[in-house]
């Protein structure tokens, strides 16, 4: 019986994960157009959640000063509560 044998090369792993990082970008802009047209506030929470992420890289502010402005902003009803 004959065995076959596969070697990995470690550029065969770089294409396969970058071919994988395509598709899932892909899968999620999908998705994202698809829920900003059926509720346009999730447009506005995405674009919040990415420059709070953008400013968290660059260190201008902390995840605790986030969550302490959200909290007065749902305070001073400047936010709608969830019901």
């Amino acid at each position: 019986m004959r065995k076959i044998v596969h070697i990995v090369t470690r550029k065969t792993v770089q294409r396969a994960s970058r071919d994988h990082l395509l598709v899932e970008k892909c899968i999620h802009s999908q998705l994202t157009a698809e829920m900003t047209q059926e509720d346009p506030d999730i447009q506005i929470r995405l674009d919040h959640a990415k420059d709070v992420y953008s400013s968290l890289l660059r260190g201008k502010i902390t995840l605790a000063d986030d969550m302490l402005c959200d909290l007065y902003q749902t305070r001073e009803g400047y936010r709608e509560e969830e019901t």
